[in-house]
């Protein structure tokens, strides 16, 4: 059964205040706060109403696979997990720690739920394409959901991909886009402007949807299987507001990473009970 648009949003409010509790156990270390909460709610709607998985099973042959490409965000790819089951909230304690499996980037290191490390930016829908064809040779029904950042789309390897996805007809293949108007250095679209996005995508053979990626009741319509075709992969552009879900971070690019204080956490919990 498909969860309700309430259901969605209280466990994308949980999943708020868990990347806030978990940034602020990083301590000096710091965390991407700005880039994580933009992509919660596309992370609820994924784990919790989309994909097919099994907490108890996390190597289930059968499952759907998840890779976070833009992986300074994985505060949000966490939070999942802990949720679900595949991450202990004991472990998640550790977060950005010495000697943690929990580090700011999705390094793996055994941790269930983590299909691909990524750091270094660009790399992620090359890796999805990979799983992606290994499925349909195999034919195996898994779907693969590659998640990228808009700033990340800059990198060369990312357009490979995508003309990789078209040509082998990967239709088994979501990539979705957080175009939350931000990267590291300021606007993207004063640093690099690649809009209008969608039509980049379609030019290239992709199916195209758009959404308000901070909605969830929009995002499971765009990432309902009946906007999909058997053999053009699908991307969704998901338009979302860097920071999502807290006053003083949202549309704030001083948040993209910071040293969280107690006082930070306080006005956070707050604002997200």
């Amino acid at each position: 059964m498909r969860k309700t648009k309430m259901e969605l949003m209280e466990t994308a409010k949980a999943m708020r205040r868990l990347c806030m509790e978990m940034s602020f156990v990083a301590g000096d270390e710091g965390a991407h706060v700005g880039p994580a909460l933009s992509i919660v709610d596309i992370m609820t709607v994924l784990y919790f109403d989309t994909m097919n998985y099994r907490p108890e099973d996390p190597q289930w042959e059968r499952r759907d696979r998840f890779i976070l490409s833009k992986g300074h965000g994985v505060l949000g790819l966490y939070a999942p997990l802990v949720m679900a089951g595949l991450i202990s909230e004991q472990e998640a304690g550790t977060f950005n720690q010495a000697d943690t499996r929990l580090a700011g980037h999705p390094s793996g290191k055994g941790v269930a739920g983590i299909e691909h490390p990524s750091g270094s930016l660009g790399h992620g829908l090359s890796v999805g394409c990979g799983i992606a064809f290994a499925g349909k040779a195999d034919g195996k029904d898994y779907d693969t959901y590659v998640l990228v950042g808009d700033g990340e789309m800059e990198e060369g390897s990312i357009w490979e991909a995508v003309m990789f996805a078209k040509k082998y007809k990967l239709g088994n293949l979501v990539a979705i886009v957080d175009v939350n108007g931000y990267q590291y250095g300021g606007a993207t679209c004063d640093l690099m402007d690649l809009s209008p996005m969608d039509e980049k995508w379609r030019a290239f053979g992709w199916n195209v949807v758009q959404a308000d990626g901070n909605d969830v009741e929009a995002l499971q319509k765009a990432l309902d299987k009946a906007n999909r075709a058997a053999d053009v992969p699908t991307c969704i552009i998901a338009n979302t507001v860097k920071g999502y879900g807290l006053s003083f971070t949202h549309g704030n690019n001083d948040w993209h990473h910071v040293e969280l204080s107690a006082a930070d956490l306080e006005k956070s919990l707050n604002e997200l009970k």
